[in-house]
């Protein structure tokens, strides 16, 4: 029989392909291959099944190539930026950070430091350390982030290689965020233990927002170690 639309049954490929083009030229009706509808289909999948983004995968494969060879050249010692922020935000972001969006998004400050232990929480599931770093004007604490839970997208507002265009959704875009900051709790792993008692001096490198001058200073580490420096 004849065919008479786009789903109508046809004993060949070809002339399925040719009633669908003759009936709905103009329409958007859109003819898609076998291999270009599966492309990207992770293997064994059902047809038509597109791989799902892989947010862990990516961020492994940037960690060690791209994320900490940007801390070892372009943090910048917390002290002064500290100092900078009782002038103001903008002013302190203007010198020492950036902006990872439009105007009004927070400052991400990707800084380094050291200093002494004040306080651990390993507690709670949103564990900290409390250090004293010193300024020109004195001590001043910062809180770093040990997880496993870590709040903020301070590590992925920090990476100028990397934004929302990047990927397709904000979901991605907040898998991201959430997968970089795993990576580095993962990171942390075994070093805490050591460096708990008060009066211990750590050195940190690591990424800190802030929305308004009074947040709190809290930073999300990618190192931490035992020492001064």
């Amino acid at each position: 029989m004849p065919a008479t639309a786009c789903g109508a049954t046809r004993s060949t490929g070809l002339a399925l392909l040719v009633a669908c083009a003759a009936l709905t030229a103009g329409t958007g009706c859109r003819v898609v291959r076998d291999d270009e509808r599966d492309k990207g289909a992770p293997a064994g999948a059902p047809a038509g099944v597109t791989q799902a983004f892989d947010a862990a995968g990516w961020v492994a494969s940037v960690w060690d190539a791209q994320v900490l060879p940007l801390y070892e050249a372009q943090a910048v010692p917390i002290g002064p930026v500290l100092e900078a922020l009782a002038g103001g935000l903008d002013a302190a972001g203007q010198r020492y950070g950036r902006r990872a969006d439009a105007e009004g998004s927070p400052w991400t400050f990707t800084v380094k430091g050291s200093g002494r232990v004040v306080s651990v929480d390993t507690e709670s599931r949103a564990g900290t350390m409390v250090v004293a770093v010193e300024t020109p004007t004195g001590p001043q604490e910062v809180t770093l982030q040990l997880g496993p839970v870590v709040r903020g997208t301070a590590l992925r507002d920090s990476l100028p290689f990397f934004k929302f265009g990047d990927v397709t959704n904000q979901i991605e875009f907040a898998q991201v965020a959430r997968a970089l900051n795993d990576r580095a709790v993962a990171g942390l792993a075994g070093a805490v233990d050591g460096l708990r008692a008060p009066g211990t001096q750590v050195a940190f490198s690591g990424a800190m927002n802030l929305a308004s001058g009074g947040d709190p200073r809290q930073v999300t580490p990618v190192a931490l170690r035992a020492g001064g420096k």
